[in-house]
């Protein structure tokens, strides 16, 4: 980042990321799902546009420079929520659910991981 510009592109970009977060949870929560259900799927989405956006601003600059702070760092960093996974896979040890705890972390990786290939492989067919 090189500017202040960038950095109030990355608070707007931000606060747009958490309000959509906050939605979401808000969503799952009256559809009563479970949380860690609501955070996989969140970290599944954003892993996807993460790669997506990367390759669109890095590998092809169909975006603008100043998306990178908007988007990558302030958007998909307020929507994303690695500490609230961590969080709750801490909660989850300390209730003693070992099987949940694994299939969450696993899932959480894995199709996170699948889901930022498919986006990169998105970017690189448009």
């Amino acid at each position: 980042m090189n500017s202040v510009s960038d950095l109030l592109l990355v608070a707007i970009g931000g606060g747009a990321g958490a309000l959509l977060r906050g939605g979401i949870d808000t969503l799952a929560a009256r559809l009563g799902l479970a949380a860690p259900l609501a955070t996989l799927s969140i970290n599944i989405v954003g892993s996807f546009f993460a790669g997506l956006v990367a390759v669109l601003l890095i590998d092809r600059s169909l975006l603008p420079e100043a998306a990178r702070p908007l988007l990558l760092i302030g958007l998909l960093g307020g929507f994303t929520t690695f500490s609230t996974f961590a969080l709750q896979l801490a909660r989850m040890s300390d209730a003693g659910e070992a099987l949940p705890l694994l299939a969450y972390a696993a899932g959480s990786l894995l199709l996170g991981f699948a889901a930022a290939v498919a986006g990169i492989a998105l970017g690189r067919a448009l």
